[in-house]
């Protein structure tokens, strides 16, 4: 069991975020209370979109209908593992009735593997599957940096070395954040500012977050870009997860958002991270900037939404509009659509099916 499975985890997690009624007392998995953005999964500057504005501008409430999702609300990006050890039976009648305990209408076991042999069961259940977006990975078979930019197109490679280059040659260098406490109040600043400027937002990570997170142990691994002045413009956060690494949060500073390739040297030092480790065998950089990350030699792993009605009005629209939400969620399955679409936003590199800041 990783760190990401410990119940002090998940403990922290909820002390930090209070607002989410994070618990493992529920059901026999964590579950939270967060509102659902259904409009920005949807395909941005679409006909389906616009449309869609406009027929919630009818029905508010809609919009952003507050949910009981199963799993945890950070990482890991992909929940499949909650599909197994338990009964979907059981977990739909417990689901329900704790949705209905707290006046929520809709029950959401977010990002799963649609190939997932045991999704099927889910489905008997009475889940409905709708289109999340694709997690990316890069197979880090063993090798280093070095080694794995000698795997990508030379097109790729000669990018990657510009921005490095460009990257040095202002002064800044990358190097790990032992304690974060000291540069907390920098780090929010920096995600906040991606967050909202990020096409697809999710629960916003606290301040109290940033202050202890390097107090979560050896598996959390907190990278600073530091100008030549020894000022923090940026991070990154990588988790180690067993044979997987979790590239989790990336924010820079508002002054540099567009300047000396500083978010592109702090995803290069997530894969190199992720390569230094031993028992690493894959890194999840989970969904957005998708022509970005393919350059760097991920790919796109499809996901769904696992989506429970518990009120009248959403098993009304589940049981009779499932269709449609899927013709209008198609995109999130074409490559090209997708990097057109959620291309590198400079915002920050989002989890799940669009969810609204709680705040």
């Amino acid at each position: 069991m990783g760190l990401l499975d410990e119940d002090a985890h998940v403990d922290w997690i909820a002390r930090t975020h209070p607002e989410l009624a994070l618990s493992r007392e529920r059901l026999p998995m964590p579950s939270f209370v967060a509102p659902v953005a259904v409009m920005e999964a949807l395909e941005p500057k679409s006909w389906t979109r616009r449309l869609a504005e406009n027929i919630l501008q009818l029905r508010r409430s809609l919009a952003a209908p507050p949910a009981l999702f199963l799993g945890t609300p950070f990482e890991r990006y992909d929940q499949s593992a909650y599909l197994g050890g338990v009964d979907p039976q059981e977990i739909r009648h417990l689901a329900l009735s704790a949705a209905r305990a707290l006046g929520l209408e809709l029950c959401v076991l977010p990002n799963v593997a649609p190939d997932d042999p045991l999704l099927d069961a889910w489905l008997d259940a009475g889940f409905v599957a709708l289109a999340s977006f694709p997690d990316t990975r890069i197979d880090l078979a063993p090798s280093d940096f070095e080694a794995h930019l000698a795997t990508l197109p030379q097109g790729d490679r000669s990018g990657i070395r510009r921005n490095e280059r460009r990257f040095g040659s202002a002064g800044h260098h990358i190097t790990r954040i032992s304690d974060a406490a000291p540069h907390a109040e920098t780090l929010y600043h920096a995600y906040r500012t991606f967050f909202d400027r990020a096409k697809v937002h999710w629960v916003p990570y606290s301040l109290d977050y940033f202050k202890e997170i390097t107090t979560q142990g050896e598996a959390v691994r907190l990278f600073g870009a530091f100008s030549r002045e020894e000022e923090l413009i940026g991070f990154v956060l990588n988790f180690e997860d067993g044979a997987m690494v979790h590239t989790g949060r990336i924010g820079v500073a508002p002054a540099y958002h567009h300047r000396d390739r500083v978010y592109f040297a702090l995803l290069y030092a997530a894969v190199r991270d992720a390569l230094s480790l031993p028992r690493a065998r894959a890194l999840s950089l989970e969904p957005t900037s998708y022509r970005t990350k393919r350059h760097l030699g991920a790919v796109k792993l499809p996901m769904v939404n696992l989506v429970l009605g518990t009120g009248p009005t959403w098993r009304a629209l589940l049981a009779t509009l499932t269709p449609l939400g899927r013709w209008m969620l198609r995109h999130l399955e074409d490559e090209r659509r997708l990097d057109r679409a959620f291309r590198l936003e400079l915002g920050r590199m989002s989890r799940a099916w669009a969810m609204a800041s709680a705040d």
